[in-house]
């Protein structure tokens, strides 16, 4: 009883006075048209209180080799449309418009890394976003609640946080060891003090579907989660270290068979640094309870490089690996299933970008011990994705 008191007296605690990362995982349509830099009237199809941005990406994938589906090819696509009203100085409600269709190659490789973080099942209009944000004391605070995507905000990287942009792979867009819920129910605030330091917490429901509003399961089940974050600059190179404790509290099954286990927690950070003018370097590294969760430790590393040609200004070049380490658990509970120790991911791409509205990124990706089955051959994908935004 006094551990269940403890830890809602934390979870109150962090969601009222540290509040929720400034540097968001994935980027938005409205951000990513902001990232190209274009013309002033760009993204305002009405008047200066109303902005628009739409996002086509199509993405399509071969398996060049694998166990049983060596040949085989799917594509994902998705439509999404970002509103953003404001209302008056300082606060603002965004709503995403979004269609999804095709599971792509992930539904003939099981993985942990996930080849394509945009998979999703068809459906043909969903409201996946809809919240209100508001930003007081000159920026240096900002609070928003509504239905809302608690990755958007934590657990961001520079160089690896975009499946749209960067590399495809959720192993590479998010750590894995942190059980970020579907777009549902949740609050989130933060606070910057200064510009290399900044706090960040935010809760929302566990179980949520990113297809329904979420209001029947969004007091059933809560996941919080906090993140501190310094953003120095060593000899005018920008580096970016978060720190992150997530809880999640809810009811989940022990691996062991054992019962039901409430209250899980667990750590994890992510780093990225530029080392030059052109090339950012990144980390990540994640710690679960190994009782519930098959992944125990997870990490990734790798490099963004832009203008690898040079005179190609808006092209980028991505490296990344991604392992994820199988807990103690797990493996004892699937020992006669041929539970491999981790599985690891690899992924190159090269983001070619026709103009400011189009790019092209064809990808290559190699998974050892697909779902962490040690009997299951490398796993080897070619893909090629399509991306429209303005």
């Amino acid at each position: 009883m006094a551990r269940r008191v403890l830890l809602y007296f934390l979870a109150s605690f962090f969601t009222a006075f540290i509040p929720a990362s400034l540097s968001e995982a994935a980027l938005t349509p409205i951000e990513i048209a902001e990232e190209k830099e274009p013309a002033p009237s760009s993204g305002r199809w009405f008047n200066d209180s109303t902005e628009f941005a739409l996002l086509v990406n199509y993405t399509q994938q071969a398996i060049l080799r694998d166990t049983q589906n060596q040949g085989k090819s799917r594509g994902v696509g998705y439509l999404n449309l970002e509103i953003k009203q404001d209302l008056w100085p300082g606060g603002a409600v965004f709503m995403e418009v979004e269609s999804d269709h095709g599971r792509g190659i992930d539904r003939f490789i099981p993985t942990y890394s996930v080849f394509n973080d945009n998979w999703g099942e068809r459906i043909d209009i969903y409201l996946p976003e809809l919240y209100m944000e508001q930003v007081l004391f000159q920026d240096k605070v900002s609070v928003a609640a509504g239905k809302l995507d608690l990755s958007c905000w934590f657990d961001g990287n520079i160089a690896a946080e975009s499946a749209d942009t960067q590399f495809l792979s959720s192993a590479l867009v998010n750590n894995l060891t942190i059980p970020f819920p579907a777009k549902g129910l949740g609050a989130l605030a933060d606070l910057q003090p200064c510009e290399w330091l900044y706090f960040g917490a935010g809760a929302a429901t566990a179980r949520a579907s990113s297809t329904k509003t979420g209001l029947s399961d969004g007091f059933n089940s809560a996941f919080f989660i906090t993140e501190l974050g310094l953003s120095p600059k060593i000899a005018g190179l920008k580096g970016n270290y978060r720190f992150i404790f997530h809880a999640d509290h809810e009811k989940l099954k022990r691996l062991d068979g054992e019962g039901e286990k409430k209250d899980t927690f667990g750590y994890g950070v992510s780093f990225d640094q530029e080392i030059t003018g052109h090339i950012t370097l990144f980390l990540r590294y994640g710690r679960a309870d190994e009782t519930v969760y098959d992944i125990g430790h997870f990490w990734s590393f790798g490099a963004q490089l832009f203008e690898p040609i040079p005179g190609r200004k808006l092209d980028c070049l991505g490296i990344g690996v991604a392992r994820s380490i199988m807990g103690e658990d797990y493996r004892s509970a699937n020992e006669e299933e041929n539970a491999s120790r981790a599985e690891t991911m690899y992924e190159v791409y090269y983001s070619y970008n026709l103009n400011e509205l189009v790019a092209l990124t064809p990808s290559l990706q190699v998974v050892t011990n697909p779902n962490a089955d040690k009997t299951a051959k490398t796993a080897i994908v070619l893909g090629l994705r399509f991306l429209l935004s303005f």
